[in-house]
């Protein structure tokens, strides 16, 4: 019955307790004071909360581009990427990613750009840092704005500043599975004055906030089941479909409701301990990673420090995934694969290998708090599993030094 989960946001019940009982109250939270506690760990000029990372991107999409603008998207990540630019009402523009580091290849996003954007969007995955910086320079050359999607971002660093940092406007996700988790919710951030003053002139577009009871209930719901003893319950539940890429549309954004806000800041308190857990874990891994045979752990960018949301390798043979021990392929399709993303692709687009590439052959590994020493000697077991064959791969088997892993 011991089922891992591939990604987990810890959730304290006594924390969903005490929310319960001031919701109950109806009294409103203090939101300036979160959005005020968020925007200087980020080092940004403001921040607004919102009922979903997927809201803030939305709202984020139609502050930087005009309606069926196009905007320069990564080729792989989230769904719900896709889900943000149709709600939004823009074109999406596609751009390749780096396989061997997660993130853009700089040479495709400026071929993006050549052809004509208002925005790039730029994604941090499972943890590890994007070239942000690098593909700020290219967009400065463009004179366009950078969205940095941070969803997957938190407790990550470049250059020695959180990611989330870096782009005019910066995307936070508070929902299950991002690293800290208020039951639903996410935060735009903006940088600059400039912004910050279009930030609060859209403020007024947001749905008004509800008290919230379904994040508490959602988040009662992962306390509960969220854990490897009992994780195959849920699992075994056709209608959640856990575990798949589905899409769902996004809707018009909402302000974060009242509990999910007061969840937030309990939960933002014990972040920096996930964090550290889910990095040991991650490091050792990455090491195991590194010596085994036909698996090359994702290299991390020059400046970078990982969160570790998740632990990825891009694997060069034939493994199949390992479900009970929490060992997945997170995406089982690039964006330009998904029928939904077809009507609003903007014209002169091609295929992308490196995204191509990632849905081949990149598993991610559980790091979270719930990784215990039996976990990590399984994913070990894994690891070092026979190379069987080599069917439609074109991943080489690289060794690299410790320090280009991320590894101290």
């Amino acid at each position: 019955m011991r089922r891992q989960l591939p990604v987990h946001s810890p959730v304290r019940m006594p924390d969903v307790a005490r929310a319960a009982a001031v919701t109950a109250t109806g009294r409103a939270p203090d939101r300036q004071e979160l959005e005020s506690r968020l925007a200087r760990h980020f080092g940004a000029h403001d921040a607004l909360l919102t009922d979903s990372g997927t809201s803030a991107l939305v709202l984020a999409l139609r502050l930087t581009a005009a309606p069926r603008a196009p905007v320069a998207f990564p080729a792989y990540g989230c769904v719900d990427l896709v889900a943000a630019a149709i709600e939004a009402g823009v074109r999406v523009r596609l751009y390749d990613v780096d396989p061997a580091t997660l993130s853009p290849d700089l040479a495709s996003l400026r071929a993006a750009c050549v052809r004509g954007v208002e925005a790039v969007v730029v994604a941090h995955l499972y943890g590890y840092p994007a070239d942000v910086a690098g593909a700020a320079l290219v967009a400065a050359d463009f004179g366009v704005p950078v969205i940095e999607d941070a969803a997957q971002g938190i407790g990550a660093a470049l250059h020695g500043q959180p990611l989330g940092s870096f782009g005019d406007l910066t995307v936070l996700s508070f929902g299950r599975g991002k690293g800290v988790t208020c039951g639903g919710g996410g935060a735009l951030l903006a940088a600059t004055d400039t912004w910050a003053d279009v930030l609060r002139a859209a403020e007024d577009l947001l749905v008004s906030p509800a008290q919230g009871w379904a994040p508490l209930a959602s988040l009662a719901a992962q306390w509960a089941l969220g854990r490897p003893s009992v994780y195959a319950i849920p699992c075994a539940i056709p209608g959640l479909r856990l575990g798949e890429m589905v899409y769902r549309p996004a809707h018009e954004p909402r302000a974060m409701s009242n509990a999910a806000v007061r969840m937030l800041g309990a939960a933002w308190d014990e972040v920096d301990d996930a964090v550290e857990r889910r990095r040991a874990n991650g490091f050792r891994l990455t090491t195991l990673a590194r010596n085994a045979r036909s698996v090359r752990p994702i290299r991390v960018v020059s400046g970078g420090t990982p969160g570790f949301l998740r632990m990825a390798v891009l694997d060069a043979g034939a493994r199949s995934p390992a479900p009970a021990l929490g060992i997945v392929r997170p995406y089982p399709r690039a964006l330009h694969d998904m029928p939904e993303l077809w009507p609003i692709v903007a014209p002169g687009g091609r295929r992308h290998p490196g995204a191509d590439e990632l849905v081949r052959s990149l598993f991610t590994l559980p790091t979270h708090e719930w990784v215990d020493e039996r976990d990590l000697a399984a994913s070990e077991r894994w690891l070092n599993e026979p190379r069987l064959r080599m069917i439609g791969t074109s991943t080489p088997v690289t060794t690299y030094r410790r320090s280009e892993v991320g590894v101290p």
